[in-house]
């Protein structure tokens, strides 16, 4: 009895020990940026064959959250009279849903393109913001052709805010430390 009971208290003890040097190692912490924007966009330049159909103005709000890393964590733009409400989760047909890119250039220039695949004259869409305060919108739809929309006044807010991702040891810690009181229970139920 005291040689199954000996190893597993040994286990338990070395698994304490441990657990609680992987638990006190520190966590990563990242930079999330929020950037809310909204205004009025003013048609600058279409195909012919799309101008007649496109409006002349419209209101848009939206915002894309992103890492310092450059890596988009959400996003979101709706504009009003072209009827679009874009997310992660849209889709332009029962089976396409959007590929995502997003380039970080600096603090406030960046790029964001909703790629439904072009080459099947469904549309591809390049949010961009450009300088301080200005947003464009750029369409493309197969061969109908592409249309600009751009807000050199947009209404752009900006916010951080930092989360907290747990290093691999810091998991493998946790996971240390619930094996050992898992072993140290059971060795106590053997005495």
């Amino acid at each position: 009895m005291n040689q199954v009971r000996l190893p597993k208290a040994r286990v338990a003890l070395i698994g304490l020990v441990v657990a609680s040097v992987f638990h006190a190692t520190p966590v990563l912490g990242a930079i999330l940026t929020r950037q809310e924007f909204a205004g009025d966009f003013t048609l600058i330049e279409a195909n012919p064959f799309l101008s007649n159909f496109l409006q002349k103005q419209s209101e848009y709000s939206g915002f894309v959250v992103y890492a310092d890393n450059g890596s988009l964590n959400d996003w979101q733009l709706t504009v009003n009279n072209l009827g679009l409400n874009l997310n992660p989760a849209s889709t332009s047909s029962s089976f396409l849903k959007p590929r995502i890119n997003f380039e970080l250039n600096s603090g406030s220039d960046w790029e964001l393109v909703v790629d439904f695949g072009i080459a099947f004259d469904a549309p591809r869409y390049t949010l961009q913001r450009t300088a301080i305060s200005e947003i464009r919108l750029t369409g493309e739809v197969g061969r109908a052709g592409t249309y600009i929309y751009q807000d050199p006044a947009a209404n752009i807010s900006v916010s951080s805010s930092s989360t907290s991702i747990p290093e691999p040891s810091t998991l493998f810690g946790l996971f240390l430390a619930i094996a050992a009181i898992a072993a140290s229970k059971k060795a106590n139920r053997l005495v």
